[in-house]
């Protein structure tokens, strides 16, 4: 096979592999968006989308025949962290560890797809996007297809977002009405929901290279703009942060019920990048109690960690005692909050409630020692870096969305993260992707 990076230009590397995934996508289409089930043409088309994309793309059929086109990434030495980071930090980014093992995985190419008014949780190229579902819903709707199929999870997506970092590229995206906020020439094809003069959404992977994530043909597309997307392993109570170990969201606990208000299986960051149980789990202080070394409490909203076996009195009584320090060290968990100024990380929740607070996440500041682990899993810039992208915050349960829309503008980006609306949120700004992480 000879080298795409020697033996030909963009333009045609795209033209190869785009004209294999338009004929996909048409005969999808021509069955009637009803699935593509022959085998050998199942197989057929993997295997050129393989040879056109030099293995970088795949394609997909669930039990129904419905197709998606994947883009891969491995864990190889460009998923270190060493790497991505451009430094001597150890270790690999968490989006490779799966259930306790390093697996590649696979991100859809382009937005999840809607024609004629109908939802399918497909992934082809030129389909308006998905829009209108709610988080659990699209977490639904994508887990049905089979074993290995999830919602992206905030570990894939910071992923992208630092190898984008790394390679020095900011893809564009719709963030205006059809256009690049930052470069208005720059435009894909609409897809005919509009108001007034103004186009919406435009189709998957219409734009210009520069709107895939590695300003290739063989990138995720619209990573940025078009519509918000759900994303799946994050979450904030009251300003909390939650996640999952590793990216076990995309593997065991890619499940809706993982995933529901109620889960067991959401863990707080405490402030040395533990996971730990969520505030709401954690037993409030009380006097003239036994209390164990490594005792956890919450008391008058902040966590705290024994120290030693003591029994409690009003001279040890966390954070008012006057010898309280002997015996109990404050431990919160990470959280978003509102000092009444600006939107911070730090240990306790402090100052939202159900309005809308954002920060240029490049500009997030801390009041704590920011532990290595909110940095990797893309809560907090590192110091060194530079980013498009707004954090949004608000308090009760928030559901995360990624990416901005298509009227983002200056706030859309690869760090662009909604936490400030609910898993009922439905509109025509919402959407989601698709992800695939083997059988």
């Amino acid at each position: 096979m000879r080298s795409y990076l020697e033996r030909y230009t963009q333009a045609e590397l795209a033209r190869n592999i785009f004209d294999v995934e338009d004929e996909l996508t048409a005969l999808w289409l021509a069955g009637g968006m009803t699935g593509i089930t022959d085998a050998q043409v199942q197989k057929d088309f993997r295997k050129r989308i393989e040879i056109a994309s030099f293995g970088r793309n795949t394609v997909r059929f669930d039990a129904n025949g419905q197709p998606s086109v994947l883009v891969k990434f491995s864990p190889d030495d460009k998923s270190r962290l060493a790497y991505l980071y451009a430094d001597s930090t150890a270790g690999m980014q968490s989006a490779f560890i799966i259930d306790g093992k390093a697996k590649p995985w696979y991100r859809g190419k382009y937005q999840a797809g809607r024609v004629n008014g109908t939802n399918y949780p497909v992934c082809l190229r030129g389909l308006e996007p998905w829009y209108n579902i709610t988080f659990d819903a699209a977490q639904a709707a994508i887990v049905a297809k089979g074993a290995g199929y999830c919602l992206p999870t905030q570990q894939m997506e910071t992923f992208i977002a630092l190898a984008c970092e790394r390679n020095g590229f900011e893809p564009g995206g719709n963030t205006s009405y059809g256009s690049y906020y930052y470069a208005q020439d720059e435009k894909g094809i609409a897809s005919g929901m509009y108001s007034g003069a103004n186009y919406y959404h435009t189709k998957g992977g219409s734009g210009p290279l520069s709107w895939s994530h590695d300003g290739t043909p063989f990138g995720c597309f619209d990573v940025v703009g078009n519509t918000w997307k759900w994303t799946g392993a994050l979450r904030t109570v009251n300003g909390e942060i939650q996640t999952f170990a590793d990216n076990n969201g995309a593997g065991t606990l890619s499940t809706v019920a993982a995933h529901a208000v109620d889960s067991a299986s959401w863990k707080a960051i405490d402030v040395d990048g533990n996971l730990v149980t969520p505030e709401a789990g954690v037993s409030a202080y009380a006097d003239a109690t036994v209390y164990a070394a490594d005792a956890i409490v919450m008391h008058n909203g902040v966590r705290y960690k024994a120290l030693t076996n003591h029994t409690s009195e009003s001279a040890t009584e966390p954070g008012v005692g006057a010898s309280w320090e002997t015996v109990w060290v404050r431990k919160g968990t990470l959280h978003y909050a509102w000092d009444g100024a600006k939107v911070l990380l730090t240990d306790h929740a402090e100052g939202l409630d159900d309005t809308s607070r954002s920060v240029a996440f490049s500009a997030l500041t801390a009041n704590i020692s920011v532990p290595a682990i909110a940095v990797h899993l893309g809560l907090f810039p590192k110091a060194s870096g530079t980013y498009k992208g707004q954090l949004y915050v608000r308090g009760g349960e928030r559901m995360a969305l990624r990416g901005g829309d298509f009227d983002g503008a200056g706030d859309a980006g690869v760090r662009s993260l909604v936490l400030g609306v609910d898993r009922g949120r439905s509109s025509y700004s919402v959407g989601s992707g698709l992800a695939y992480t083997g059988d």
